[in-house]
């Protein structure tokens, strides 16, 4: 392959697969068609907004920065728009000076002006509605990491700011944006604006879901195509998180074009695999070593890989005894809970970097892993080093009507684990 074709076609996979930073363009997302809906009859409906939360890592900013190209391609193009991220540190006053520097309007005389020059030195929910009635567009406002917020007079006054906006039919949407298992997680004491506020919980993606993206991103590369294994692998390796879908198959398109080759097989996907966990992903590296680094004859690693295994529900959380079958897999042992309990308690502690958090009384102990990026690192890390050669990682795809299914080894119709 002459170094120009090469090139072009680079150029092309890293263009299309981004896992460092959110989607920004409707062409190159995947999925969601449930969540696109609901926030799409959101926003079309006066007097709502929505908060969009999940997990870390399941594409909650870039549902959110997509949704602009799709009104365009709706045909309705009278929306303006306007984003800022939250940090610890952020006022109400910062929040709206950042959201209205973003936004202009007409004075009589005819001079355009930002929208923060017309908003009080310290403002209230009140005056947030009069600087909005000062543009002719709709807007929609998407408030990003809105779980980083610290300041409880900055949630009071925005409830109260989405209630005067709703009150008033003020033609403006705010999107809020944040981790969470549910709403309480982000607006907590704040309930009097739940009627008001659209609730769009994002899960992890159906396979279904994560085979589109890969595909997708595929047809925005000349020439590009993969073999059915590695793209089914890709999928089941994510773990319903996009970020591995992106990381795994633009690694897997780079080891392709080393070989001079532009049909992606499963020798790609297990160097990408081994470059991802090497080269990729160090600060994760980092936080893995620290949680399994031990004597020779322990078993950190291969509990904290069964641990990634196990079965769990919705919010990712497992018991204890849900470690057991995946760790016999593993290990070829029957090990039982007190063989491997001292190692959940320790995941858990400051010592191995609290790589999982727990809840619940004593013997009705849950667990999950405190970053979910570490989660899919874990089982990718055991591949590359030789602890599992080749493990069921099925996630059937699901329905609109079906839960998701996000255990790895629950697909009973799936051929036999081979260790």
């Amino acid at each position: 392959m002459d170094e120009n074709r090469k090139y072009r076609l680079l150029g092309q996979v890293l263009e299309a697969f981004t896992p460092g930073s959110p989607i920004d363009h409707k062409d190159v997302f995947a999925g969601r068609k449930r969540q696109r809906e609901k926030l799409i009859s959101t926003i079309f409906q006066k007097g709502e907004h929505a908060i969009l939360f999940g997990e870390r890592g399941v594409g909650k900013t870039s549902l959110a920065n997509i949704m602009f190209d799709i009104l365009v391609m709706m045909s309705s193009f009278s929306y303006v728009r306007a984003k800022v991220n939250c940090s610890e540190s952020m006022s109400f006053t910062d929040l709206w000076k950042s959201i209205f520097n973003q936004l202009t309007f007409q004075t009589p005389e005819g001079t355009t002006l930002t929208l923060d020059q017309a908003l009080p030195e310290s403002p209230n929910n009140e005056n947030i509605r009069e600087v909005f009635q000062l543009i002719d567009n709709r807007s929609i406002i998407i408030i990003d990491e809105f779980d980083k917020v610290v300041d409880v007079n900055l949630k009071q006054y925005l409830a109260d700011t989405i209630k005067t906006l709703s009150d008033n039919a003020i033609p403006t949407t705010l999107i809020l944006v944040g981790v969470g298992d549910s709403i309480d997680d982000l607006i907590s004491e704040h309930q009097s604006i739940e009627r008001n506020i659209v609730q769009v919980p994002m899960k992890r993606m159906a396979k279904h879901e994560l085979l589109e993206i890969i595909d997708k991103g595929l047809t925005k590369c000349d020439e590009f195509s993969i073999e059915d294994e590695p793209r089914q692998r890709i999928a089941d390796y994510s773990q319903g998180l996009p970020y591995y879908t992106h990381l795994l198959t633009r690694e897997s398109a780079i080891a392709a074009l080393e070989a001079g080759r532009v049909i992606i097989n499963m020798r790609d996907l297990n160097l990408g695999v081994k470059e991802a966990v090497d080269g990729k992903l160090e600060t994760t590296l980092t936080a893995y070593c620290t949680a399994v680094d031990a004597p020779r004859g322990e078993y950190f690693k291969p509990v904290l890989l069964a641990c990634a295994l196990a079965n769990k529900n919705e919010q990712q959380w497992f018991f204890a005894r849900d470690v057991v079958e995946p760790l016999r897999y593993i290990t070829h042992k029957k090990l039982e809970i007190p063989a491997f309990a001292k190692h959940l308690k320790a995941f858990c502690e400051d010592d191995r970097g609290r790589i999982l958090e727990k809840k619940g009384p004593a013997r009705k102990i849950q667990y999950r892993f405190s970053k979910p990026l570490m989660e899919p690192y874990v089982i990718l890390r055991g591949l590359a080093d030789g602890l599992i050669r080749e493990p069921e990682l099925s996630r059937p795809s699901v329905t609109a009507s079906e839960p998701e299914q996000l255990s790895l080894l629950s697909d009973v119709s799936a051929p036999p684990i081979n260790f």
